[in-house]
This record gives structure tokens, C-alpha cells and sequence, in this order.
């Protein structure tokens, strides 16, 4: 099992896309935000991130606006495959259900995500600043693993049944994964006021990623036709077959990734009577991160040390309006577009998206006096994954969802106001079907392929000892007693490779998630 730890060390892409927003980007920048997400044409504070052109409309003077958030994930996939291969295993002690049907699940919390607004606003000239977490937010935890690692454990009694048949009858494993992942973004626009009516800032966002991935699989064992628990190593080695122990070995991952990348943003805000109207197009950034591995026994050169992987953000289009229904009514909504599909990942993974993401924002707000202003808001999110998507795992997934958020702001004094938010949101199920699920095939050719290599080269050597005239009897006796041991053993691996043919390995898994973000910001003028 060379690749039980690929899940561990992909959790960067399980922990991204934490609150809302496309693959990659987190687009709740603020508790107005939460409140309603509909923020592509707003004039305030939070348009540091959202509308930069739109704080020229501002009044003159100093503004600044401080969020902090606490967000809860849970992520579920629900896996099957085989002949109900997982109703075998004992996981941390745990038996699995008896009908092979197994749901993972992740837990992924940040507590505390900080965001800070802040802007200038002159009679020509306006400047802002925007300070968060612009990508991934929070630590996820899978205690009992993913199924795309325990399902090639699980191939082990079903695999050594093809040369004892009722000699295993289950597995057993330790395992566990944590990911976490921050994408820290500062954000600086300039802009300028060409006409009372057409405001235009340009800037950029300079990204800082800080990830880390821990995981591991241990004792992995086998129970045997008497009920009896072994080490998986020791039961091949008690089999006369040493050089399959090495298989079978624990496997650790902890890496950290880190890189640098900058993000060009240009936006157009114009006003016409009661509408307000406004553009941002943020551009590709290019992000290299660089691994920082303390240890890496999972097989996996991608996670060496010093590596680094292709995690490109992409590049996002928004466009928004605002219309003033009466004075204290407004109407807002949104569209955005994120070109996932040119943002370049890992092994080319975007090329598995059938299209980019889109989402459509709306949202109300109404003051109810002077000093009480209550909103609600609604997102729709909807990724171009396609039919059995090849670009989703259950180590990375995301799913269609819609987004309900609700708050209120009350104006503590004339200048200082509080903004209290909830945001909720609903995914929907998709299902995976595949007909070799996770690649078991293609996992277990990448396995024997050089354990067979390394048989034969080994036979040869011992073969040339037995013929040769420069070794004694003794040597030559021990060289032929290893060389049937390795014969016996490419015996066994010839059955095994048979045996996985005609082996169904069909499968699916079903993905799910649950999101609540909670919110608490003030803003101030000066």
C-alpha cells in the first residue's frame, strides 16, 4: 500500500473552499457578508475586499471595519465497493457495519478567523486595505481515516484468499488524518474618482499559504479462520513469504507546505441614479508551495522534502448591482465566475472539471430606524464537476449548495456601528460511481509490478550463485533454499495478480457536507 497516506497529504484540498465561495476561495470576508452575501456592489467598509472601486463613494475621511468569525464543517463520504470488502475490517478497535456500507466523516472547526477592513477616502483619490483569510480556514480531523486508503487494506484478505481460501477471514488497522490549512491574504487598492458617477481602483493580494498534513496507518493485521489477530507482516513471514511483510509496513506522512503568490485585482464601480453598479476581476495567481517533510514513509515523491506542487488560486470574475428601492429599502445581487479549469493543480487535476464555478447572489436590507438595520441574503453555488466526476475523492470534495445568511447592525453612536450575523448552508448528495473504485487496479499494479521485478532480479542472483564454481556447497545451499522461497513467493504473486482480474472491485462514494458560520464585527468612521 503505497498510497495509504495520499489522503493525508492531500487534506489541503479537503480543508479549501471552508465557508463560501468557488474552489480555493473563501468569499466571506465579513460579518456583513454573512448577514447578506450579496456584496458585489456595496458601498462600505467591506468593499475593501468585495468592491474596492465602491469605497470612493464612501464619505471623506478614515474608515475601518474589524470581523471575526467562527465556522463548523462536517464532511461525509459514504463508501462502498467490492463484495462488501469493508464489512471485514476492524478500524481503531471499531468493527465496521456487517453490510460493507461505511461512512467517513471529518470534522473541520475554525474558531476564530479574524478579517480587517480599512480605507481612505480623499475628494480624487481613495486607497483600501483588506486583511484575511482568503483561502482554506480551519483544521479537519478524520479519526478513523477515508476510504480511499482502508479499501486497499481491505483488499488484503480478499487478495490472500486466492492462495489460502478461508485462511483470512478480516483486517484489522490504526489510522488517522488531520489537515489544516490557511491561506492568509493582504489586500491593497488604489482608485480614483474620473467622474461624480465612475470610481476605478487597482491593486493586488499578496498570499501567504501555511498547510500542514499528519496522518498515519498502523498495525495493519489480519484475523485468521480461529479468530485469531496477527500482524499482517507476520502472517505473510509465517507463510514462508518475507518479501510481502514489507508491504504490508506502517505508513506515517507530516508535511508542511508553504509558498508565496500575488493576485492582480481591478475594479469598476458606476452609480446612475438609484442603482449602483460594479466589476472586479481578480487574475490567476500562480502558487507554488514548497514541503517541509519531517517524515514520509508513505511512498509518495510528491510529499519529499524540498518538493514543490502546483496550487494554482484562480481567476475570479464579479459583477454586482445595487438598486435603492426606497431610501430605507435596498436590493442587491451578484454573479461570479471562477476559471478553475485554468488554474493549474497538481498532476493537472483541473483537468478533470467539465467547467468552471459559478455562483448568483441576492440579498435584502431595510432599516428599520436610525440606529437598527436588519438584512438577509441568499448564495448559490454550483462547481462544473460533471457526471462520476474523476476530479472529486473523497480526500477533496465539494458539492452544488445554496446559502441562506441573516443579521442585523445596530449603530452604537453616530459613528460606530455592530453587525451580527448567521449563514447557513445546504448541500446537496452526489454520488460517485466507479467501476474500479479509487483505482484499486491500477494502486495494486503499481505495488507488485516492482515487488515482481525485485523477485526476479533476486532469483537471478541466486540462480548464478547455484551455477557458479566460486562458492561453496554451503553457500550454494543457501542460496538455493532462498531461491525456492522467492520462487514460491512469484508463485504467489503470479495467483494474486489472477486472482485481482477477476476480482469486482465497483464501488461508489457519497459526498456530503454541513456548513454554520457565525459572525460579531464593528465598524468605525473617523
Amino acid at each position: 500500500m503505497r498510497q495509504f497516506l495520499l489522503t493525508a497529504a492531500s487534506l489541503m484540498l479537503a480543508a479549501t473552499t471552508a465557508q463560501a465561495g468557488g474552489y480555493l476561495t473563501n468569499t466571506n470576508q465579513s460579518v456583513n457578508f454573512l448577514r447578506n452575501p450579496a456584496r458585489d456592489a456595496v458601498i462600505a467598509i467591506d468593499g475593501a475586499y468585495s468592491n474596492p472601486a465602491g469605497v470612493g463613494f464612501m464619505t471623506e475621511g478614515w474608515h475601518l471595519g474589524f470581523n471575526i468569525q467562527s465556522a463548523y464543517q462536517t464532511r461525509t463520504a459514504t463508501s462502498y465497493f467490492g463484495s462488501s470488502a469493508f464489512a471485514l475490517g476492524t478500524v481503531n478497535g471499531v468493527a465496521n457495519s456487517s453490510d460493507g456500507v461505511k461512512k467517513f466523516k471529518g470534522n473541520a472547526k475554525a474558531p476564530v478567523i479574524p478579517s480587517i477592513d480599512l480605507a481612505r477616502v480623499g475628494e480624487k483619490w481613495f486607497a483600501s486595505f483588506h486583511f484575511g483569510i482568503t483561502g482554506g480556514g480551519g483544521k479537519c480531523n478524520f479519526d478513523d481515516g477515508l476510504g480511499s486508503f482502508e479499501s486497499q487494506v481491505a483488499m488484503v484478505p480478499v487478495l490472500i484468499s486466492a492462495l489460502a481460501p478461508g485462511a483470512v477471514t478480516g483486517y484489522t488497522m490504526d489510522t488517522y488524518m488531520q489537515g489544516r490549512q490557511y491561506y492568509y491574504g493582504g489586500q491593497f487598492g488604489a482608485g480614483y474618482k474620473f467622474t461624480p458617477n465612475l470610481n476605478v481602483s487597482v491593486g493586488g493580494r499578496v498570499v501567504y499559504a501555511d498547510c500542514n498534513y499528519y496522518g498515519y496507518v498502523r498495525n495493519i493485521g489480519v484475523v485468521t479462520a480461529s479468530g485469531a489477530t496477527m500482524s499482517a507482516s507476520d502472517f505473510f513471514t509465517s507463510q514462508n513469504m518475507p518479501h510481502f511483510a514489507s508491504v504490508v509496513a506502517d505508513k506515517e506522512l507530516n508535511c508542511d507546505q508553504t509558498g508565496w503568490g500575488f493576485t492582480p485585482i481591478i475594479s469598476v464601480d458606476y452609480k446612475t441614479g438609484n442603482w449602483n453598479l460594479a466589476a472586479r476581476y481578480e487574475f490567476k495567481t500562480r502558487l507554488r508551495l514548497k514541503n517541509r517533510s519531517g517524515e514520509n514513509t508513505s511512498g509518495l515523491d510528491e510529499y519529499d522534502d524540498g518538493k514543490k506542487i502546483a496550487a494554482d488560486i484562480p481567476a475570479i470574475l464579479t459583477l454586482g448591482a445595487e438598486y435603492k428601492i426606497i431610501e430605507s429599502l435596498r436590493a442587491s445581487m451578484g454573479f461570479h465566475y471562477y476559471f478553475d479549469k485554468q488554474a493549474t493543480q497538481h498532476n493537472h487535476r483541473e483537468e478533470h472539471l467539465k467547467s468552471g464555478t459559478w455562483e448568483v447572489l441576492a440579498g435584502m436590507e431595510y432599516d428599520i430606524n436610525k440606529r437598527w438595520t436588519v438584512s438577509a441574503g441568499w448564495q448559490s453555488t454550483n462547481y462544473g464537476l460533471g457526471e462520476n466526476s474523476e476530479f472529486l475523492s473523497d480526500m477533496s470534495f465539494v458539492t452544488r449548495s445554496n446559502s441562506i445568511g441573516l443579521g442585523a447592525s445596530f449603530r452604537i453612536k453616530e459613528k460606530v456601528k455592530l453587525n451580527v450575523a448567521y449563514f447557513k448552508t445546504f448541500y446537496k448528495h452526489y454520488q460517485k460511481n466507479m467501476s474500479d473504485y479509487d483505482n484499486l487496479r491500477s494502486t495494486f499494479t503499481n505495488m507488485l509490478t516492482p515487488l515482481s521485478e525485485q523477485l526476479q532480479s533476486a532469483a537471478t542472483q541466486y540462480a548464478a550463485i547455484i551455477s557458479s564454481d566460486n562458492y561453496t556447497d554451503t553457500q550454494k545451499a543457501v542460496a538455493a533454499e532462498q531461491l525456492a522461497i522467492i520462487q514460491g513467493e512469484a508463485g504467489a504473486l503470479s495467483t494474486i495478480s489472477s486472482s485481482l482480474s477477476g476480482y469486482s472491485t465497483a464501488g461508489y462514494d457519497q459526498f456530503h457536507r454541513t456548513n454554520d458560520v457565525f459572525g460579531i464585527g464593528i465598524e468605525v468612521d473617523f
